[in-house]
């Protein structure tokens, strides 16, 4: 693949950190001579997850090594939140009858995804379990890795139908697995949570989690009283209908994702058999200023 080939808006969001397409495109090379000398990592990252890795964390080579190694590392170590996301096992089924977690197509101008929950009936029934919400949102971040630029997300959660007793599943211990698995792993940057229909029990439980979610991050969190003011930070051409907007349909959006993941299933499957051989981590690695040091990184904390 040639730069001409490469979807312009990598090159928008390499400028926004003073690179550019041609620079972005020497640190993927960069990045897979590091690989290459990395014997205990799988192989399964192509050159759009690679350049996804740089732009999420601002064009930094050191800090993109660090998250790579955490994206195959850290599985092992939280596999209740960051294993079993293959979309052909039997969480996917129940949850896609519970409820939607769609992301749109189109980003906003800032060039942020959106991703909509939305419980299907009038109530999530009580078999239902956040921890799938997790599962679920991983699987659409890996799609999109390999699928499209990464800029960051915003989130856009309807309460509607979301009791008090599956409330009370969202424990402190899930949601500082959710924000570690998000930032660490997967290297993803969360913009907005934009949440309507929230009940008083909800805000109570936002703020008891409040301890463990990172200030900047709960600075993030917005709570509309209605559609009409949800609609006044979201452009109605990207807002479902279901969230009284202009755009495609939530079972539309849903449909999409489906087919894109019976396309891609092959990759799940990949997935599924990462480990990572910490037998073979290299101790050290010559002075080299193109690669830097194995495994020996500070412990950074990125927007």
């Amino acid at each position: 693949m040639t730069t001409q080939d490469i979807d312009p808006m990598f090159d928008r969001a390499a400028r926004q950190f003073n690179s550019n397409l041609k620079a972005l495109d020497e640190d993927v090379l960069r990045l897979e001579e590091w690989l290459n000398t990395q014997p205990h990592l799988p192989k399964l990252l192509d050159k759009n997850s690679l350049r996804n890795f740089v732009i999420l964390n601002k064009c930094s080579i050191e800090i993109a090594k660090q998250k790579i190694d955490n994206y195959f590392s850290i599985r092992a170590k939280m596999p209740e939140v960051a294993l079993g996301i293959n979309p052909k096992l039997p969480y996917h089924k129940t949850f896609n009858e519970a409820a939607f977690l769609v992301e749109y197509p189109q980003p906003t101008d800032e060039m942020y995804r959106l991703i909509f929950f939305q419980a299907k009936g009038e109530s999530l029934p009580e078999s239902y379990e956040p921890i799938n919400f997790v599962k679920k949102f991983h699987t659409i971040q890996e799609m999109r890795m390999r699928d499209g630029v990464m800029c960051g997300d915003v989130v856009v959660v309807d309460y509607r139908g979301f009791p008090l007793s599956i409330a009370l599943k969202v424990t402190p211990m899930l949601v500082y697995k959710t924000l570690l698995l998000y930032e660490r792993i997967l290297s993803a940057r969360l913009k907005a949570v934009h949440s309507i229909n929230t009940a008083p029990y909800i805000m109570n439980i936002v703020r008891a989690l409040k301890s463990v979610i990172k200030p900047k991050v709960f600075e993030r969190l917005y709570f509309h009283p209605d559609l009409d003011s949800l609609k006044k930070v979201i452009r109605p051409d990207l807002l479902p209908v279901d969230f009284g907007g202009e755009g495609l349909s939530l079972q539309e959006l849903e449909d999409a994702l489906e087919e894109k993941y019976r396309k891609n299933q092959d990759l799940f499957d990949r997935i599924d058999e990462i480990k990572v051989d910490e037998s073979l981590r290299p101790s050290k690695l010559e002075d080299n200023e193109l690669l830097g040091y194995y495994g020996n990184f500070k412990k950074l904390e990125v927007d």
